[in-house]
Protein backbone atom coordinates (compact mmCIF):
# COMPACT_ATOMS: atom_id res chain seq x y z
CA UNK A 1 0.00 0.00 0.00
CA UNK A 2 2.82 2.44 0.86
CA UNK A 3 4.45 1.79 -2.52
CA UNK A 4 1.23 2.46 -4.39
CA UNK A 5 0.56 5.65 -2.45
CA UNK A 6 4.06 7.04 -3.01
CA UNK A 7 4.51 5.64 -6.52
CA UNK A 8 7.95 4.22 -5.76
CA UNK A 9 9.57 0.99 -4.65
CA UNK A 10 10.00 0.82 -0.86
CA UNK A 11 10.56 -2.84 -0.04
CA UNK A 12 12.57 -5.41 -1.96
CA UNK A 13 10.14 -7.28 -4.20
CA UNK A 14 10.85 -10.88 -5.23
CA UNK A 15 9.77 -13.06 -8.14
CA UNK A 16 11.00 -16.54 -9.04
CA UNK A 17 11.17 -18.56 -12.23
CA UNK A 18 13.21 -21.46 -13.51
CA UNK A 19 14.27 -23.25 -16.64
CA UNK A 20 15.20 -26.91 -16.94
CA UNK A 21 18.75 -26.12 -15.82
CA UNK A 22 18.64 -22.91 -13.77
CA UNK A 23 16.70 -21.14 -11.03
CA UNK A 24 16.29 -17.36 -11.10
CA UNK A 25 15.15 -14.89 -8.50
CA UNK A 26 14.40 -11.34 -9.54
CA UNK A 27 14.75 -8.71 -6.82
CA UNK A 28 13.21 -5.27 -7.30
CA UNK A 29 15.14 -3.00 -4.94
CA UNK A 30 14.28 0.64 -4.23
CA UNK A 31 16.32 3.48 -5.70
CA UNK A 32 15.11 6.40 -3.58
CA UNK A 33 17.69 7.72 -1.11
CA UNK A 34 15.35 7.15 1.84
CA UNK A 35 15.44 3.41 1.16
CA UNK A 36 19.17 2.79 0.59
CA UNK A 37 19.28 0.12 3.35
CA UNK A 38 16.56 -1.80 1.47
CA UNK A 39 18.53 -1.43 -1.78
CA UNK A 40 21.64 -2.78 -0.04
CA UNK A 41 19.64 -5.77 1.24
CA UNK A 42 18.53 -6.56 -2.30
CA UNK A 43 21.87 -5.94 -3.99
CA UNK A 44 23.75 -8.05 -1.46
CA UNK A 45 21.85 -11.10 -2.77
CA UNK A 46 22.41 -10.35 -6.46
CA UNK A 47 24.75 -11.90 -9.01
CA UNK A 48 23.66 -9.50 -11.77
CA UNK A 49 22.09 -6.04 -11.50
CA UNK A 50 19.98 -3.78 -13.68
CA UNK A 51 20.50 -0.09 -13.04
CA UNK A 52 17.73 2.07 -14.46
CA UNK A 53 18.77 5.64 -15.26
CA UNK A 54 16.57 8.53 -16.23
CA UNK A 55 17.09 10.19 -19.62
CA UNK A 56 15.33 13.35 -18.42
CA UNK A 57 17.45 16.46 -18.80
CA UNK A 58 18.84 17.28 -15.37
CA UNK A 59 17.83 14.00 -13.70
CA UNK A 60 20.50 11.96 -15.44
CA UNK A 61 23.19 14.55 -14.69
CA UNK A 62 22.14 14.88 -11.04
CA UNK A 63 22.26 11.11 -10.59
CA UNK A 64 25.94 11.01 -11.51
CA UNK A 65 27.13 14.10 -9.65
CA UNK A 66 29.08 13.65 -6.43
CA UNK A 67 26.54 12.24 -3.96
CA UNK A 68 24.05 11.37 -6.74
CA UNK A 69 21.82 8.34 -6.25
CA UNK A 70 22.67 6.64 -9.54
CA UNK A 71 26.37 6.92 -8.83
CA UNK A 72 25.89 5.71 -5.25
CA UNK A 73 23.85 2.67 -6.33
CA UNK A 74 26.41 1.66 -8.96
CA UNK A 75 29.23 1.90 -6.42
CA UNK A 76 27.24 0.02 -3.77
CA UNK A 77 26.42 -2.76 -6.21
CA UNK A 78 30.10 -3.16 -7.09
CA UNK A 79 31.09 -3.09 -3.43
CA UNK A 80 28.48 -5.74 -2.64
CA UNK A 81 29.93 -8.08 -5.27
CA UNK A 82 27.59 -7.53 -8.21
CA UNK A 83 29.92 -8.35 -11.09
CA UNK A 84 27.63 -7.58 -14.01
CA UNK A 85 25.49 -4.45 -14.25
CA UNK A 86 23.14 -3.80 -17.15
CA UNK A 87 22.34 -0.11 -17.46
CA UNK A 88 18.88 0.65 -18.81
CA UNK A 89 17.71 4.07 -19.95
CA UNK A 90 14.22 5.10 -18.87
CA UNK A 91 12.05 8.15 -19.66
CA UNK A 92 13.20 8.58 -23.26
CA UNK A 93 9.61 9.64 -23.95
CA UNK A 94 9.90 12.67 -21.62
CA UNK A 95 9.31 16.03 -23.33
CA UNK A 96 12.87 17.10 -22.46
CA UNK A 97 14.20 14.12 -24.46
CA UNK A 98 11.51 13.25 -27.05
CA UNK A 99 13.21 10.00 -28.09
CA UNK A 100 16.29 11.90 -29.33
CA UNK A 101 19.09 9.64 -30.57
CA UNK A 102 21.55 12.36 -29.52
CA UNK A 103 20.38 12.12 -25.89
CA UNK A 104 20.73 8.34 -25.95
CA UNK A 105 24.23 8.64 -27.39
CA UNK A 106 25.12 11.26 -24.75
CA UNK A 107 24.10 8.85 -21.97
CA UNK A 108 25.77 5.72 -23.29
Amino acid sequence: EEEKAKGKTVEVGRAHFETETKRFTILDAPGHKSYVPNMIAGASQADVGVLIVSARKGEFETGFERGGQTREHALLAKTLGVEKLCVTINKMDDSSVDWAQSRYDEIV
